[in-house]
């Protein structure tokens, strides 16, 4: 039996190994480089053009070495059969010259034979230019396309070149049109507003007085692009390739005033909103000519103007989404932000379901104080029935004070009820809701009866220091 020397052997395997640095490759478009194309632009129906596909030989060919290419679609996609035809592929580099016929064409496949005329060398490319895809997955956001390219011998019984075929995305689908709606968490409900405790807004930033404002952004064309039209070249442009976009902002919108819920854009004409003052949904719509050229950004505000005439309590959140209609696809949902405008209050707000003004109780509530000094508040009384309701705000106990520390109030002398001695309560506080904590007592002398429940927190209220 013949015997290698470990040398022979060493030779060998550096061959073989050192031969897979000839195998060829797919050099253009280079990995991770796909095409971008704007889902807005298409649907999984709408021919799109892939970019030039490159393929670099890994050997050399001779005269005597005619060989077949097979190009197929990646899952999802299928070709336009006409296109095999288009993208027929130009012989180049290393001097080589071939004559390149079409032997398939169907949805599924492109197959051509190369009769080799020069030798082709290392340095030869197949360029496939024009190749499109009929169908594919590109509508929807993040989706690719992509083709495989497999070189076999005539009779397509082995591989060459390569020990199999290789795959390439040439396409990539993203979303051209965005909104993006930064938490807004510097509106305020001022406790001190002349015209009642919470009935207007703290002055900072664009709030003033009965005016907030919170701001989103339309992105158009300008992150992570450009995204492009079907043709693979031009730049899709909300401004000529879109419609409208129809923005909803969800949420508490009590006390609004009269057409106090507005909309403006920093580019073009004004925007008409609408809102209903008891309502939970506001809605408007942005124009092409609202939103700047591709690859800017616009910013959109939205304005609350208060009625003045009711508390709008220490807390709200607004959502905010859209909808934007385009020429080409299909509409596209803006996701926005459900927790975009989100109000807080330089005050707390205290609550109980019910309490008794009977005489026949002793009924009081009391409060603890620690912020260190004494804090002003008001009362806001329901009766159990539809009777009038006066609350004593000319006459609050201790001047409509907390002391620091504990504070006692009877709950006659805060509100009077005409036909009904039973009613809820809320107390509005000109403090932190952490240092400021109450509870409601109920005596009965008679029956020794004593019920103490603690005043609960209404509206999400977070343990702010403001």
């Amino acid at each position: 039996m013949k015997k290698f020397t470990v040398k022979a052997i060493a030779v060998a395997l550096a061959s073989v190994c050192g031969s897979a640095a000839f195998a060829g490759a797919i050099t253009s478009p280079a990995a991770s480089s796909e095409t971008k194309y704007a889902v807005e632009s298409l649907t999984n129906s709408t021919d799109i053009t892939a970019p030039a596909i490159v393929y670099t030989m890994g050997v050399a060919r001779t005269t005597a070495q005619d060989f077949t290419v097979i190009l197929t679609p990646s899952a999802g996609s299928t070709f336009t059969a006409g296109s095999c035809a288009t993208a027929l592929p130009v012989v180049a580099g290393g001097g080589a010259a071939a004559t390149v016929s079409q032997k398939r064409s169907s949805s599924t496949e492109c197959a051509y034979e190369v009769d080799v005329t020069t030798a082709f060398t290392t340095a030869t490319t197949l360029t496939f230019t024009g190749l499109a895809y009929d169908t594919h997955t590109l509508a929807t956001a993040g989706n690719i396309a992509g083709v495989t390219i497999a070189l076999k011998d005539l009779g397509e019984t082995a591989f060459i070149d390569n020990t199999g075929s290789l795959s390439r995305n040439v396409a990539i689908s993203g979303n051209a049109l965005k909104l993006v709606a930064a938490a807004d968490t510097a509106t305020k409900a001022d406790v001190n507003d002349e015209n009642g405790p919470l009935f207007g807004f703290v002055t900072v930033g664009d709030d003033v007085d009965a005016v907030a404002k919170a701001t989103f952004v339309v992105k158009n064309n300008n992150d992570g692009g450009p995204w492009l039209k079907p043709d693979g070249a031009t730049t899709w442009d909300f401004v000529n390739d879109g419609t409208s976009i129809a923005v909803t902002v969800a949420g508490n919108f009590a006390g609004l005033a009269t057409n106090g819920f507005l909309a403006a854009s920093a580019v073009g004409p004004a925007i008409t909103a609408t809102a209903t003052a008891a309502g939970t949904t506001g809605t408007f719509t942005i124009a092409t000519t609202n939103v700047g050229a591709a690859g800017t950004d616009t910013n959109v505000t939205t304005t609350f103007t208060s009625a003045r005439n009711t508390s709008l309590n220490t807390s709200r959140t607004f959502g905010v989404s859209a909808v934007g209609d385009v020429v080409t696809g299909a509409d596209v949902a803006l996701t926005g932000n459900s927790a975009w405008w989100v109000w807080g209050a330089n005050a707390s707000q205290l609550v109980t379901p019910y309490f008794t003004t009977d005489s026949l109780y002793l009924s009081r509530f009391f409060f603890l104080n620690t912020s260190g000094a004494a804090v002003s508040y008001s009362a806001q009384c329901f009766a159990e029935n539809t009777v009038t309701v006066t609350v004593n705000s000319n006459a609050l106990p201790n001047n409509g004070l907390l002391n620091n520390g504990q504070t006692m109030l009877p709950a006659s002398s805060i509100c009077s009820f005409a036909g009904s001695t039973r009613g809820s309560i809320i107390f509005t506080v000109n403090a932190p809701i952490n240092t400021v904590k109450g509870s409601y007592q109920a005596v009965n002398p008679g029956t020794g009866d004593n019920v103490v429940t603690p005043l609960s927190r209404p509206y999400n209220q977070a343990n702010t220091t403001e």
